[in-house]
């Protein structure tokens, strides 16, 4: 039985030469019977990956970032199908120019869904410069655990990466995360109880990465300026 699903579920991903995450992810879900997840799994696979353009700070695939997320959330035990499936099409209605949502409520279900649209930044709004609307955003999302839990896995997965990223997003991605994200899990840590290890985890894991990466930023500043003085010592 468990053999059928495994063969059924796909397009050929195998010319992609999956990393082994990739392939960890997919036989978890084989052995879950997460049909559906697979669909996504595949769907996300089959278009976002680099030879569409999509491509991380890093230059890999962008679906290693979806691959992970989901495998964040089945780490800490989130065995719910919808769940795990909205995580890998999180990104999916924002950034490929076909996806809809109504795409997603036909192609899974409405739960789905809801949950992606509610994960989906609007275009043309500067969520960086216009704090309201950042606001408002996480304030949606905090309105349902399963959009909460996804997005503090994203935040999760974007830092253990953040030091491979240039300064200046290392630098938004720092005052962000310390104005809006930090409040956002303990928000989320009050409202749902039955996760507040997860939301916990995502502040204690966060935060050493956040000093570190100040400490950085401070070490190139001063490095720069050096530099900026030796150059203003030989023009004399």
């Amino acid at each position: 039985m468990m053999t059928a699903l495994v063969t059924k579920h796909r397009f050929d991903t195998n010319d992609l030469h999956k990393s082994s995450r990739v392939t960890h992810l997919e036989h978890q879900l084989a052995i879950l019977g997460f049909s559906e997840s697979l669909r996504a799994f595949d769907l996300v696979l089959s278009e976002m990956n680099a030879d569409n353009g999509f491509k991380r700070h890093d230059g890999f695939h962008y679906y290693y970032h979806l691959v992970d997320v989901a495998q964040i959330l089945l780490n800490f035990g989130i065995k719910d199908q919808d769940i795990i499936t909205a995580a890998l099409l999180h990104d999916f209605i924002e950034d490929v120019t076909w996806a809809t949502y109504e795409y997603v409520h036909d192609q899974f279900n409405v739960r789905v869904a809801d949950i992606v649209l509610l994960l989906t930044k609007k275009h043309g709004v500067n969520y960086k410069e216009d704090l309201d609307e950042m606001q408002r955003y996480l304030s949606g999302i905090a309105s349902r655990y399963e959009s909460a839990l996804i997005k503090t896995a994203d935040r999760i997965h974007n830092f253990s990466s953040m030091l491979n990223s240039s300064k200046n997003h290392r630098v938004k991605q720092v005052k962000e995360t310390r104005d809006f994200y930090l409040p956002f899990f303990k928000d989320c840590r009050n409202r749902y109880v039955r996760y507040n290890n997860f939301f916990f985890f995502a502040k204690t894991t966060i935060e050493p990465i956040l000093h570190e990466i100040d400490q950085s930023i401070a070490k190139t500043e001063e490095l720069e300026n050096e530099i900026k003085r030796l150059k203003a010592e030989l023009t004399r």
